[in-house]
């Protein structure tokens, strides 16, 4: 077996141990972030790194994937150590603490303007956008992640392990499923994934419960079909973009499709002989090999600019007009020097990784201080939740927060996530029922986790 492959299968081999030794000794808490994470990486840096193998020796050559794969190798490794190292509990005992209470009147109150603002983001109310609205307007569309915090904190309500509400219960299950179908009908995977996984963990946390493998795997099952259904949906040109069409295209929906979401598998369509379509260099592993080809040899680093976006993306451009797009001259600047294709400064698109972003924002000594801060940062919110898991509040909080821990690995930068959604559609509404809470409202029991 060549090295590149060793390297590989050693990453592969460390994932792997982690969860079967984690279900040996029954301590597999499905909804550890830690675990998305692996999901992503070995998606990644596994799957598309032996899927993609001929492809990427072809193009960057054994030397760089055998650097490429032996830097996946060790990062991981630097990941897992920092994750496991104890500072993420010892931060997580010094932060404030959740509010105890939880008022079930200040969900009902808050829930249907959520849903409707929601909706409407997510174009179930506005089908068609208009290319002459307004700057103003256009900011108001941009929360359709309201639909999920509703739906959540409604699921968490209602579940109540001293005080169940069957409506609120069943309000929550409509909506966050609700959201996965309207976002595969978008075609938007994240999206539709996000309403599995948080209405899943909203289900569960309220009782102190964990899903059992059976449960664990049927969930699992459900995140790859409304993946590969919105994928296949987007790309489709053989159905009406409409309702009825997206009914006869589920019914028709071939399931072999899934194994190509997964990199696993080849579309059918592709034509051999099309080096367009042959290409793989936009997916995330190769699109990592274009980077580490191409920054700082052929273009420069960003030096972590990208992460600019964390403050300035909540500027609204009505106040700051204009804006820039911190990072993405050098995102671009290395795709240009670094592509198959020709690019131009309009390129815009392709995933890169988290490795390949480590990369573009200083190469191997971005790579450590990027993932030893994820692991902080992940574990320490974790823990946090796990110390005050008996409350409401942080039950609806980590629904809503520990599956961007797969966002991380799979994007533009691993920061995507809190710019995408998360910052400015999910922390608000939480941040205020934080405050509300305790400013006296009344308490809702609960039960900790086991």
């Amino acid at each position: 077996m060549a090295t590149d492959q060793l390297f590989v299968l050693a990453t592969a081999t460390i994932i792997l141990a982690l969860i079967a030794g984690a279900l040996l000794r029954k301590r597999l808490d499905p909804f550890a972030p830690v675990w998305l994470f692996l999901a992503g990486y070995f998606q990644l840096y596994v799957v598309q790194a032996t899927s993609y193998r001929e492809y990427a020796l072809r193009v960057r050559g054994l030397d760089l994937v055998t650097s490429a794969n032996l830097r996946a190798l060790w990062a991981l490794g630097w990941f897992l150590l920092v994750y496991f190292s104890g500072l993420g509990p010892a931060l997580a005992r010094r932060l404030p603490r959740a509010p105890e209470g939880w008022s079930a009147g200040l969900v009902g109150g808050m829930a249907p303007p959520l849903i409707a603002w929601g909706l409407v983001c997510s174009g179930v109310m506005m089908a068609q956008q208009s290319d002459d609205i307004s700057a103003e307007e256009n900011l108001l569309r941009q929360f359709p992640a309201f639909l999920l915090v509703a739906g959540v904190i409604l699921l968490v309500t209602g579940r109540s392990a001293d005080r169940p509400r069957p409506l609120f219960t069943a309000m929550g299950l409509a909506v966050t499923t609700g959201y996965s179908l309207i976002w595969m009908f978008n075609g938007k995977r994240s999206h539709a994934l996000f309403g599995v996984l948080a209405g899943v963990c909203a289900f569960y946390v309220p009782k102190g419960r964990r899903p059992n493998l059976a449960v664990m795997a049927i969930t699992g099952v459900a995140c790859a079909l409304v993946v590969a259904v919105a994928l296949n949906w987007r790309n489709n040109n053989r159905y009406e973009r409409s309702v009825s069409g997206f009914l006869k295209y589920v019914s028709e929906f071939n399931v072999e499709s899934v194994l190509v979401s997964l990199n696993v598998r080849e579309a059918a369509s592709v034509d051999p002989q099309a080096r367009e379509q042959t290409s793989k260099e936009t997916e995330e592993y190769c699109a990592y090999l274009l980077m580490l080809d191409t920054v700082p040899a052929k273009s420069e680093y960003d030096y972590g600019e990208s992460y600019v976006r964390i403050v300035s993306t909540f500027i609204p451009r009505v106040i700051w007009k204009d804006k820039p797009f911190f990072g993405r001259r050098q995102w671009v600047g290395a795709w240009i020097a670094g592509s198959e294709f020709h690019r131009d400064e309009r390129f815009t698109g392709p995933a890169v990784g988290i490795l390949g972003a480590a990369q573009l924002n200083g190469g191997a000594v971005a790579t450590v201080v990027v993932l030893g801060v994820l692991a902080t940062m992940i574990r320490t919110a974790y823990e946090y939740f796990r110390v005050y898991s008996h409350t409401t509040w942080a039950q609806a909080w980590w629904s809503l927060t520990y599956f961007n821990a797969w966002l991380m690995t799979a994007n533009d930068d691993p920061f995507v996530w809190f710019y995408y959604i998360y910052g400015f559609a999910i922390l608000p509404p939480m941040a205020f029922l934080w405050l509300a809470n305790r400013l006296g409202a009344p308490r809702v029991g609960t039960v900790p986790l086991s």
